[in-house]
């Protein structure tokens, strides 16, 4: 009988959600850590680094909604950011937080949240959402 391992050399390897997951952990010594977890270590992982409680704590249709990979206006920040992966630009203005995150829209990697316009190798669209007091306000599709 061979034993396999959940282990994962990459993110790409990792299953939807917990790719999520991995995206949003603080540091890129933490994601490389996760990734040589078994799936069975993984939850614990993210309890101690508080990224459990924060999906936890969000309603049950916020989660159904992010592990499909949409957001609405009344949603929690966190739900955005597990959703798309972090935003690859942030500006605080008063009260309110922008985020902009950028989807490829064509190539290789269609359909997925990126840091850079230039990780698309392809076109790319771009989605601001306005965040006060820990929740969605907007959702502007910028081009």
């Amino acid at each position: 009988m061979v034993a396999t391992v959940a282990c994962a050399s990459s993110p790409e390897r990792l299953p939807p959600l917990t790719r999520q997951f991995y995206y949003n952990l603080p540091s890129s010594e933490d994601q490389q850590a996760f990734l040589k977890l078994k799936e069975s270590q993984r939850q614990g992982f993210l309890e101690e680094r508080g990224l459990w409680a924060r999906w936890t704590a969000l309603p049950a249709a916020e989660r159904q909604a992010v592990e499909n990979g949409e957001l609405e206006p009344g949603f929690h920040e966190f739900a955005a950011f597990m959703a798309w992966g972090p935003p690859a630009d942030t500006q605080p203005r008063g009260d309110t937080t922008y985020h902009t995150f950028i989807r490829c829209t064509s190539g290789p990697k269609a359909g997925r949240y990126v840091s850079s316009n230039l990780s698309c190798d392809g076109t790319s669209s771009e989605i601001e959402i306005a965040v006060s007091e820990g929740l969605v306000t907007e959702i502007k599709y910028l081009n």
